[in-house]
């Protein structure tokens, strides 16, 4: 029984590395120059790791007969890792108040989480891990001794209990960014209610109040970009390295930002055009 989940230990590291170094070309490609698309600092995509132990324990014992079952493994296969990506997308996002990626643009899409491309390439994976990939990587694994592999689970679980550590405090960082920015567009709200009650005359305090309120704002606002140019500048030593590769390897996490800067300025506009006129 422990030997098993060792074995399955090792497959789920192995798998993360491939699948960390697919992404990282593919999107390295892309961009034309690198990128480490890893949520850890290490050479890991947990989630493909993941995806491979589900194929392996769930869906490889429904493929045979190939001819009467391979349907079944796609099928199956697409399910189970839709399932994964949309857990793990909820979780990451309730953990650090950050959506790490998003395909509310994609065709057929489940709250940008999912979408039915992304669906499609599960099913394909599925299909050639459970035929082809599981069947080789298992043959060539065999020609490593237990004790070694063993040896070499303990050694990976060292290392990767040690980035995960040091991954989820940065990632502390963007959270409280994120939570900085919604905490100033309530702010930002509560300050227009203030200038409505100051409109309409209703405290001679009131302009007391909303003075005191708007230099408040804007030093939360100024603490906000100061914050973002500072993912942004590499040579900036306010956060760590992890933080800022984390910023700039997801996009997403860059998009969400601006945007969220968009609506405040627009907000910020809406209530000086409305009350300072």
């Amino acid at each position: 029984m422990l030997i098993n989940i060792l074995n399955y230990v090792l497959m789920f590291f192995v798998f993360s590395a491939i699948g960390w170094t697919i992404e990282t070309i593919y999107c390295s490609l892309g961009n034309k120059k690198f990128i480490n698309r890893g949520f850890l600092y290490g050479p890991v995509c947990p989630i493909y790791g993941a995806g491979a132990l589900l194929f392996e324990i769930l869906v490889a014992p429904l493929s045979e007969p190939f001819a009467k079952r391979w349907w079944l493994v796609v099928i199956v296969g697409m399910v189970l890792a839709d399932i994964l990506e949309y857990l793990t997308s909820y979780i990451m996002e309730k953990l650090f108040n950050a959506r790490w990626w998003d395909y509310s643009e994609n065709f057929l899409n489940l709250h940008g989480r999912i979408c039915f491309k992304h669906t499609c390439y599960w099913g394909l994976f599925s299909f050639l891990f459970v035929y082809v990939v599981s069947p080789v990587y298992n043959y060539l694994i065999g020609f490593v001794p237990q004790n070694t592999r063993n040896i070499a689970v303990g050694i990976i679980l060292v290392i990767f209990l040690v980035d995960l550590v040091l991954t989820v405090k940065a990632t502390m960082d963007i959270h409280r960014l994120m939570k900085k920015i919604e905490s100033f567009r309530t702010s930002l709200s509560e300050y227009g209610e203030i200038l409505k009650l100051a409109a309409e005359s209703i405290k001679d305090a009131t302009e007391i109040t909303y003075t005191d309120k708007k230099r408040e704002l804007v030093n939360q606002f100024k603490d906000i970009k100061d914050s973002i140019d500072a993912l942004n500048e590499k040579s900036s030593q306010i956060y760590s390295n992890t933080t800022k590769r984390l910023y700039s390897s997801f996009a997403n996490l860059k998009s969400t930002t601006e945007k969220k800067i968009r609506e405040i300025e627009s907000l910020a506009e809406e209530i000086k055009s409305r009350f300072t006129d």
